[in-house]
């Protein structure tokens, strides 16, 4: 699937509006935090002088897929739409409460003047496509099980019934199709990276006990995600998955309990990324190399 984004002359009457917005929007702020459990959890070591600045950006809407709405409706009265709305809230929360203590960090999904026109745009300048899960073995090129080229042979394999591409081994990934939105982004708001949440699953499981008992059933969440610096670098892309219980179906409790899990995941994964393109960095540095 590809978007057609704007014209450069629409594009400069859009970034002027987006200029006064950008001055107005009530956003979550920007102040860097630092948390002796946050740094534990990344192995003792934290670079807390990071000069990096980033831009939050929640999945679309359309981008929600989920097998418990009838469950968190008939928790919270809440209709598909304002579940989808409340998940896609208290996942930002928890991306942004997480990020902060490493970066500067403004999120485009706060307050009474939400930033439905930066969001719009920056949707419609980037596509969608699934894309082998870093490290798997389909990524490193050993595999040919899950490639797409192949995957009428997962039906019927030298005569016998084979299992159907499986998909927990790809993650939804952005591509910025307009060569401007990077720049036109860090322009407003002062940015260098990105933090794109592309998608967020909630399904339920398989249990690994014979106990099917409501406590023990469990539901899984996998966010898709990618991390962009102005350059177009991704420093960090993948799934984040965690598991919570059958019983839990309420937004906020399961944002409060389960999505710190996942963005604390992708900070630790986004950090990593930044350690590996420094050693990069430095092999090119050396004589010889």
């Amino acid at each position: 699937m590809i978007r057609v984004f704007h014209s450069l002359s629409f594009t400069a009457l859009l970034l002027a509006s987006l200029s006064g917005f950008a001055q107005q929007s009530n956003t979550r702020g920007s102040g860097t935090t630092t948390d002796s459990s946050m740094i534990k959890l990344l192995h003792g070591k934290m670079d807390t002088t990071m000069p990096h600045k980033i831009l939050l950006i929640p999945f679309e809407p359309k981008m929600f897929m989920s097998e418990i709405g009838k469950d968190v409706n008939a928790k919270t009265n809440l209709s598909y739409k304002a579940i989808t709305d409340e998940f896609r809230k208290e996942l930002d929360l928890a991306m942004y409460n997480a990020l902060r203590m490493s970066c500067v960090t403004v999120t485009l999904l706060d307050g009474k003047h939400s930033s439905d026109t930066t969001m719009g745009y920056i949707y419609s300048s980037t596509t969608y496509g699934y894309e082998p899960v870093p490290g798997t073995a389909i990524d490193a090129g050993g595999s040919t099980e899950y490639d797409p080229k192949h995957q009428k042979d997962h039906y019927i394999d030298k005569g016998q019934l084979s299992v159907p591409v499986d998909y927990t081994k790809r993650f939804m990934n952005t591509t910025v199709q307009n060569p401007h939105l990077l720049s036109q982004l860090s322009g407003i708001y002062n940015t260098d990276t990105y933090v794109f949440i592309n998608e967020l699953d909630i399904k339920n499981v398989d249990n690994a006990t014979e106990n099917l008992s409501e406590d023990t059933y469990r539901r899984q969440v996998t966010v898709h995600y990618s991390i962009i610096d102005n350059t177009g670098h991704y420093v960090s892309k993948g799934v984040a998955i965690t598991y919570f219980p059958y019983r839990e179906n309420d937004p906020k409790e399961i944002g409060d309990k389960y999505f710190t899990v996942i963005a604390r995941t992708i900070l630790k994964n986004y950090i990593q990324g930044l350690n590996n393109d420094k050693m990069q960095a430095d092999k090119k540095k050396k004589p010889g190399k």
